[in-house]
């Protein structure tokens, strides 16, 4: 009896250790610590976002804050014993042998043997370690963007939603409806095919490589799957911090970089020029976000939502450069898409910027005076597997979506590089003017 009392002993004194390492780390964590936690997808968002937030949702990551703000000491005081006899341990150990204390008078005592099975089952966790890891897109994410001036979809009410949707929202609806050969030859055939994929679809990898390969297509538009926009500066930050990770989009489209003049691509990079690799695709105003058929519908939108507030961003600082007289025409310029293999529904927002008629977001002490919101609005959702006219609506929309967004990535590059070489040659007259004159004064000296 007195070793299985001693192992016991030992067990518990090394998940205390265990523990006191664990919080000692999560009150104290080094500056690296801090970085590295920031950074990766489960890491917790920094102390400014919670500081600022209008409302405190109950999610993984507010209970982790919570931990992280809780003072727990890592080295309980021992109490000190005033007045104690000196201890026969003979005495002691006889008395665990015979099996020590009895305790079946404690309420909700569940005795020796369901005791030791609990103990072995439930390991030492915070608060937040109980709730199970979820995305970052959370309600929190939701409160934050919404805070910042970025508007999602039906808020705050449907009709407030279709009055504040683009200029050209009616112009993007016809073009995106417009006939295409490929949607027009589908047969019974394909949308069988489409309908196995879609039972097979169970996953986000599995998604992107079946269902969305066959809504796109054959395209030579210059696109990228699963990349990190990691050269972005921040949507939104705290003084220098960012307080968002940067996303790892789904698939987004773009430009080659060759298609847009470098000094450009050098002055306005940390909006249009997405990643550190800078020879992927610039100025991205496409955007799809997929979830196989355990996806969250929430996430997955706003996924979607954030992607697009950073390409609108990107596509007005490049129209602010090319002519800031355009910013006031309320149009859209970026599209976000997603899609989700549980009810195969394809749906279609825009991302605009208009300036801000709501003073709440100038009452936000921690944010500079903000004369732009961005707002998104939906345009179409189609179920894809009702039948096959449903089924070919969403190729067709899909489709004409991405050649949309790419004519107006092409006018902005044409525009810009105008400017560009306009600049250049008015450069290099006043240059050779001056010349002129030094030489004619040369000359007259």
């Amino acid at each position: 009896m007195s070793s299985e009392l001693a192992a016991i002993h030992s067990d518990r004194k090394r998940e205390l250790d265990v523990t006191e390492e664990t919080l000692e780390v999560t009150a104290l964590p080094t500056a690296k610590q801090q970085k590295l936690k920031h950074h990766q997808r489960g890491g917790n968002f920094p102390p400014a976002f919670w500081d600022n937030l209008s409302r405190l949702w109950l999610t993984t990551r507010s209970l982790r804050e919570f931990d992280r703000r809780t003072v727990w000491p890592s080295n309980p005081v021992q109490p000190q014993l005033t007045g104690a006899k000196e201890i026969d341990l003979t005495k002691v150990v006889q008395f665990a042998e015979e099996g020590g204390p009895d305790l079946d008078d404690l309420r909700a005592y569940p005795g020796p043997k369901e005791a030791e099975a609990d103990r072995e089952v439930i390991p030492n966790k915070t608060m937040s370690d109980i709730a199970a890891a979820t995305s970052a897109y959370d309600p929190t994410f939701h409160q934050h963007m919404i805070d910042h001036g970025c508007i999602p979809r039906l808020y705050p009410s449907a009709s407030e939603s279709v009055a504040q949707r683009p200029q050209n929202f009616d112009a993007i609806s016809a073009r995106l409806e417009m006939p295409r050969v490929s949607s027009s030859a589908l047969t019974m055939e394909n949308f069988h095919d489409f309908l196995d994929q879609n039972t097979q679809a169970v996953t986000e990898n599995k998604t992107m490589s079946t269902e969305i390969q066959t809504i796109a297509g054959v395209s030579t538009i210059p696109s990228l799957q699963d990349v990190l926009f990691n050269h972005l500066e921040p949507l939104i930050k705290d003084g220098k911090d960012a307080l968002f990770s940067p996303p790892k989009v789904d698939l987004y489209d773009g430009n080659n970089p060759s298609d847009l003049a470098k000094s450009l691509r050098d002055s306005l990079g940390g909006f249009i020029v997405p990643c550190e690799a800078t020879d992927r695709p610039c100025l991205p105003n496409f955007f799809l976000e997929a979830k196989g058929k355990s996806g969250d519908s929430m996430v997955v939108m706003r996924q979607a939502w954030y992607d697009g507030c950073l390409g609108a961003r990107g596509v007005h600082e490049l129209r602010a450069w090319i002519d800031p007289s355009t910013l006031e025409d309320k149009n859209a310029n970026t599209i976000a898409c997603t899609y989700e293999a549980g009810t195969a529904t394809l749906i279609i927002y825009t991302i605009h910027l208009r300036r801000s008629s709501n003073n709440h977001y100038r009452r936000i002490s921690s944010m500079p005076t903000r004369r732009y919101e961005y707002r998104m609005s939906l345009m179409h959702s189609v179920s894809m597997i009702d039948n096959l006219a449903s089924f070919a609506r969403g190729i067709r929309i899909y489709q004409n979506a991405r050649e949309w967004a790419k004519e107006q990535r092409d006018q902005l590059c044409a525009a810009a590089n105008r400017k560009v070489l306009s600049l250049e040659a008015a450069s290099t007259s006043r240059s050779q003017g001056s010349e002129d004159e030094l030489g004619m004064d040369g000359a007259s000296g």
